[in-house]
């Protein structure tokens, strides 16, 4: 499961959680990070996240992953980054967020959930921030 820090991050987290439980497998949540020396706010972004699986009593690995590609990286490239770090870790489901954009950022700037529907071996479900969850 990749997490960012906006408002979906909860909702993703609360499928990926029942997702898990209900498929008894063990959780692996990554956040890409473009810096090799991961900040303060994506520690404490990882943290967060860890605190709240312990909760939860699921088991799951929290982890940063440094992807390198700058800001200039577009959504697109992020899907692939997913799609990498899965393989490498043989993932058996993803879970992920994803906000609707303008149809002019969608052609420029691709979507990250779409390049890992593409993409993916494996089944993906694709939290949206309308309320909506795909699988």
């Amino acid at each position: 499961m990749p997490v960012a820090s906006g408002p979906l991050r909860d909702r993703v987290l609360e499928t990926a959680i029942d997702l898990g439980r209900a498929l008894e497998e063990d959780l692996y949540i990554v956040h890409l990070v473009d810096e090799e020396t991961a900040d303060g706010t994506a520690k404490r972004i990882r943290d967060e996240i860890r605190d709240r699986v312990q909760s939860a009593d699921v088991a799951a690995t929290v982890s940063l992953e440094y992807v390198g590609h700058g800001l200039a990286r577009s959504r697109s490239r992020i899907g692939q980054d997913v799609i990498e770090l899965a393989a490498d870790v043989t993932v058996t489901h993803i879970v992920m967020g994803h906000t609707p954009k303008g149809l002019l950022e969608e052609l420029t700037r691709g979507s990250a959930a779409q390049a890992v529907i593409d993409a993916a071996s494996v089944p993906v479900t694709v939290v949206s921030d309308t309320g909506e969850t795909r699988q």
